[in-house]
């Protein structure tokens, strides 16, 4: 079996989340998760996550250190960019894996060992496209693949010498891999909720999938996750990877977080509460207001609020359900 590690720098205190994930985690015992914080609130961390308290100035000081030019690191947020160079920056702590990885601590994992094979890792040295959840082969050569120069479009140097947000981990890394004609792994196999949507639409699907997209929940229990959707009636489930709640604004209604107790995730709750999933429970909590829905994505982004944010927004909430998230992207 490849063995496996996640990264995760997080600076600041960690989302409403945490705890969700946390447990989702521990459910994954064979892939480690190194997480790198000064967030020192106590959690009932899972013998694979292992923390390691730091600065964001060590931080920024531990990713110089591989460069030989000065890199604009003033706020966490630029960390999305430098994600793809964490092969390097965290080259010591990752000695002895196979694989490494980067993830958002804002999703609910599903089974990973049961999406992500050995079948699947020893034919990709790089798995996913989007920057919630990306595997690299950890090697010398996979790790410095970053640094590719195009004429096409901006390098490493000129995404890490300004404080401009460049997506760096995903658009990016794609177009190099696919100039370089190294094979990635495409699988949608996990749920990106559209965070522009009042009720919950994935993205990334195929136009032929799209009516799963109608009416559908999710469950997770034992670090299972399962989409259950409607489709002429009948009730079905599908597992998944990972659930990408994406700044949706979730109210979380767990009392206790237990493994064996089933999570029900609807728009836009997250509860322990006992329910029978049927078809008319999923019809019936697959959909809210969108008035209220809206207004509480105002409310609860108020503080991020900018006039360039608000036209970014506005033009999602239209354009949402475009080719750029109604696709399926093939094979590079």
């Amino acid at each position: 079996m490849y063995s496996i590690a996640y990264i995760i720098p997080y600076f600041g205190k960690f989302p409403k989340y945490m705890k969700l994930w946390l447990m989702s985690a521990g459910c994954n015992p064979t892939v480690d998760f190194l997480v790198f914080t000064d967030d020192k609130t106590e959690y009932d961390y899972p013998e694979n996550v292992k923390v390691t308290y730091m600065t964001f100035d060590d931080m920024k000081k531990k990713a110089q250190a591989i460069f030989d030019f000065k890199i604009f690191l003033e706020k966490p947020y630029k960390l999305c960019d430098f994600k793809p160079a964490y092969g390097e920056i965290f080259a010591d702590e990752l000695k002895g894996y196979d694989f490494w990885g980067h993830c958002d601590v804002d999703l609910i994992w599903g089974n990973i060992r049961k999406f992500y094979t050995d079948e699947v890792l020893g034919n990709y040295e790089r798995i996913g496209f989007n920057g919630h959840s990306n595997l690299y082969k950890n090697t010398p050569e996979v790790n410095a693949r970053y640094r590719h120069i195009s004429k096409k479009f901006e390098n490493y140097i000129e995404v890490y010498s300004t404080d401009k947000g460049y997506a760096f981990d995903e658009p990016y890394m794609q177009s190099i891999y696919k100039e370089l004609g190294v094979p990635v792994y495409m699988g949608i196999d996990f749920a990106n909720l559209a965070k522009y949507d009042y009720s919950f639409n994935l993205s990334w699907q195929t136009e032929e999938e799209q009516y799963k997209n109608k009416h559908q929940i999710f469950t997770w229990q034992d670090g299972t996750l399962l989409r259950r959707y409607v489709h002429q009636g009948k009730l079905y489930s599908e597992e998944m990877l990972y659930l990408h709640y994406w700044c949706r604004p979730t109210t979380i209604k767990v009392k206790h977080y237990d493994k064996s107790k089933m999570l029900t995730i609807y728009p836009d709750v997250t509860t322990d509460k006992p329910y029978e999933i049927t078809a008319d429970f999923v019809l019936k909590k697959s959909r809210q207001n969108k008035a209220v829905y809206y207004a509480k994505s105002i409310w609860a982004n108020r503080k991020k609020l900018t006039l360039k944010r608000i036209i970014f927004n506005i033009k999602g909430m239209f354009g949402y359900k475009t080719k750029e998230y109604v696709y399926k992207p093939k094979e590079q």
